[in-house]
């Protein structure tokens, strides 16, 4: 999409709907402009940027959900059984930090292990609700509450790594970015909800539009 198609939707009051198997510098160029175009059209001067860092967070996030599902199937582990998925996590890790993990888009298609993110708005708020066809494990969703309840006494992302930073994944990291980034533009953090149902793990964000 560009921008005058974005525009065209928002003056529409239409729904911006993406479907995406891994990430790519095409996709991310188009999240910048629907962050900015939403911004400019509710005049949330100044927070383009943050918005945009936010959904690309939770975008991130859903591909990484895929792509380690990708990655215990290959390797035969059962992402549901606790030993496997410890053993599986630290491997996964490895092969992250070896840069690999670039080579599943390809796979994640194949197997329709879609990542979904809309854009919606009316009036009063922008929601984004970002979903992807993979439920979370008892581990991931333990590991999400975490973050989500102890991110609420920081108001520095480098503090709450220091502290309290995950590093087996690294998802909990983003989680607290997102609750740091809300408190800090007032905007409150029981607008930001991840939940896993039918399947599919569907986390969602509404940004207040201020009336002048």
């Amino acid at each position: 999409m560009d921008a005058k198609s974005i525009r065209e939707c928002i003056d529409a009051n239409k729904a911006i709907t993406f479907r995406k198997y891994g990430p790519s510098s095409e996709f991310d160029e188009e999240l910048i402009l629907v962050c900015n175009e939403l911004c400019d059209y509710f005049h949330l001067e100044d927070f383009g940027s943050l918005f945009y860092t936010m959904v690309k967070d939770l975008v991130l996030n859903g591909f990484k959900a895929n792509f380690k599902r990708v990655f215990f199937l290959e390797n035969h582990l059962d992402i549901d059984s606790p030993a496997d998925y410890e053993l599986g996590v630290r491997m996964y890790k490895s092969f992250i930090l070896a840069g690999k993990s670039k080579t599943y888009t390809d796979i994640a298609a194949g197997k329709n292990f879609w990542v979904n993110t809309e854009f919606s708005f009316d009036q009063d708020e922008i929601r984004v609700i970002v979903a992807n066809n993979q439920s979370l494990t008892p581990a991931e969703m333990s590991k999400i509450k975490h973050s989500l309840v102890h991110a609420q006494n920081y108001n520095d992302i480098m503090e709450y790594y220091i502290e309290r930073g995950d590093h087996s994944e690294g998802e909990g990291i983003g989680i607290a970015l997102i609750v740091i980034l809300m408190k800090g533009n007032g905007i409150p953090t029981t607008n930001f909800k991840i939940q896993s149902i039918k399947g599919e793990t569907i986390a969602s964000v509404k940004i207040p539009i201020k009336k002048n």
